[in-house]
């Protein structure tokens, strides 16, 4: 899938293939997906090996120090594995300073003294992602794990050219690699940055990595969570204040939801994660869509764009006052997901925007009273995450978002192992009694949703992106394009997207004027994106992946143009 630059943008062009397809945001990454579904694996290995791989050969967006979910459908069953980082039994609601001041950071919580919430030692959460890629592979994979295992094993320990976007990572990041030696050693070898040319390409080599990656393919999760492995994580992280105990480690169980949460949208399925992440807020969006006609209002018309920022913006509103982990928070699941709350939310959506957005009243649906409220962990407003997807031949599919939060993550490489570690901690609001304050064990409302939609044939998409809070906002107009106006997955990618992510709408300069000018004139309050607004390096919209069923059967696959994302089939 090669870049084609055009007079007017730069586009990719859209992934084909007959039986089966992996897209992802690294071609070796693809590439190790590929090799498991020629040796006789199913989508699952696939998606598998692929996630592993990836972690290697784009160590500052996932890895297995980090967490995510994985949705799926094989055998004609479908749901969700989830594996998100989890607070240490050590975490408490007051164990950071306060600086006082009001806005720190991508999430925008309250500041924190040393930013020790952003990275560091006390930033890091309880990974899940090697029990939750597992324990996936044990119920649903064909091939042995050691096999699934072998192509991140591989190019860790023989090495790898690092591709162009994770070269521009190093630089963007050189700071965090300053500030943590291991971290230096392991990704500025010779203490310079990975550098060649075409005769004599940089090669990046990860030997404690690969070691424990073999571990793992030996030996499953236990080899990352129990023995060995856990304790060369935890006393390196102990022994600079950081709060990981071996019983976080011993004692992390994935989610298992059979079917996950579904909903429907145009006369199909879409199936995301449920719990404290962005899968509520996507299916919520879709609910307040499904009562619009888009098709008749015209692919990013003044009125379309209008009614979904409208939908996501309500979707938002109640994300953040209600949505956490439901073992720390009476949170209306049923209320919120309903027909009438969806009915009473479109009922306030008309040709003007309100000042702001208020949450609605979701208990009502539930037949109750709301108990114990906590109060909104509400940002103040003003990364590190990989999507990939894979389909078989025989109609199964995976949709995983994993990640191990900011680059790099934590900036904490524990001796010995090579394994960034996340900086999860920076999920949690870090001033007491709200919503979604630390609590020891405590899972912290996140941003993933990877998806998959399905018909009366079976999986119709898979697809999902990273990009923080951007994610669901993308991940529901990729949706709204496929579905209501007929685009394949690299059409959609490319066309013109918006986020409310922000107090403002961000909006792709390729939107017309008139069209901004409309908006504007219903209260909405944008913000073009263009090459003075970054968030990456390029323009801040999420980066997604897709692979879309074509009617006659056929793949068709599409990712991120502005990345070295890739999808090929067979």
């Amino acid at each position: 899938m090669e870049s084609i630059p055009t007079r007017a943008s730069l586009i990719k062009e859209e992934a084909r293939a007959g039986g089966a397809m992996v897209a992802t945001k690294d071609i070796m990454a693809t590439r190790a997906g590929l090799e498991m579904l020629q040796a006789g694996g199913n989508a699952v290995d696939a998606a598998v090996a692929a996630c592993l791989t990836v972690g290697v050969v784009e160590p500052a967006s996932s890895g297995i120090g980090g967490g995510g979910y994985l949705v799926y459908q094989v055998d004609g069953k479908g749901g969700v594995v989830g594996f998100p980082m989890r607070g240490p039994m050590a975490a408490r609601p007051d164990m950071y300073r306060l600086t006082g001041e009001g806005a720190v950071g991508s999430f925008g919580w309250a500041g924190v003294e040393g930013d020790e919430n952003l990275e560091g030692f006390r930033s890091i959460a309880v990974p899940g992602a090697v029990a939750g890629l597992c324990e996936a592979h044990r119920r649903m994979g064909r091939l042995p794990l050691g096999e699934v295992v072998a192509p991140a094993a591989r190019a860790a320990r023989e090495g790898f050219t690092p591709s162009w976007f994770s070269l521009y990572a190093l630089g963007l990041l050189a700071g965090k690699l300053f500030r943590y030696g291991e971290l230096r050693r392991v990704f500025m070898p010779g203490g310079e940055m990975p550098t060649g040319d075409v005769a004599d390409p940089p090669v990046l080599r990860q030997p404690d990595l690969a070691e424990v990656l073999d571990a793992i393919g030996r030996g499953g999760p236990d080899a990352y969570y129990k023995g060995d492995v856990a304790g060369a994580i935890v006393s390196d992280i102990n022994r600079n204040g950081g709060i990981l105990s071996r019983e976080d480690l011993a004692s992390y169980e994935p989610f298992l939801w059979e079917g996950g949460l579904e909903l429907r949208y145009r006369g199909r399925t879409v199936r995301v994660p449920p719990h404290a992440c962005a899968g509520i807020t996507s299916a919520m969006t879709l609910k307040l869509l499904d009562g619009f006609d888009l098709d008749a209002m015209g692919h990013n018309s003044a009125e379309m764009l209008h009614t979904y920022i409208s939908s996501a913006r309500l979707a938002y509103a109640d994300r953040f006052a209600y949505v956490a982990d439901p073992e720390f928070a009476d949170v209306p699941w049923k209320g919120l997901l309903s027909e009438e709350y969806a009915r009473r939310r479109r009922e306030s959506i008309d040709g003007t925007t309100p000042p702001l957005y208020e949450p609605g009243d979701p208990w009502a649906e539930e037949g109750r009273s709301a108990g114990k409220k906590l109060a909104a962990s509400l940002p103040a407003w003003d990364g590190g995450t990989t999507h990939l997807c894979a389909m078989d031949a025989e109609g199964n599919a995976v949709s995983i978002t994993n990640t191990i939060m900011s680059g790099f993550g934590s900036g904490v490489v524990p001796r010995g192992t090579g394994i960034v570690m996340n900086n999860g901690m920076m999920w949690f609001d870090p001033v007491p009694g709200r919503i979604n304050s630390i609590m020891p064990g405590k899972f912290a409302l996140n941003n993933m949703t990877p998806a998959l939609v399905l018909d009366d044939g079976g999986v119709m998409a898979a697809l999902g992106a990273s990009g923080g809070r951007r994610i669901t906002n993308c991940v529901t107009q990729l949706i709204v394009k496929m579905l209501d106006f007929g685009m394949g997955p690299q059409e959609a990618i490319d066309s013109p997207r918006v986020d409310c992510s922000m107090p403002f709408t961000s909006l792709d300069p390729r939107i017309p004027q008139d069209v901004r000018r409309d908006l504007e004139a219903r209260g909405h309050r944008l913000q073009v994106i263009g090459e003075n607004i970054v968030q990456t390096g390029f323009a801040s919209f999420a980066s997604p992946a897709a692979i879309l069923r074509n009617e006659d059967g056929s793949l068709s696959g599409g990712v991120d143009t502005f990345h070295s994302a890739y999808a090929e089939g067979l």
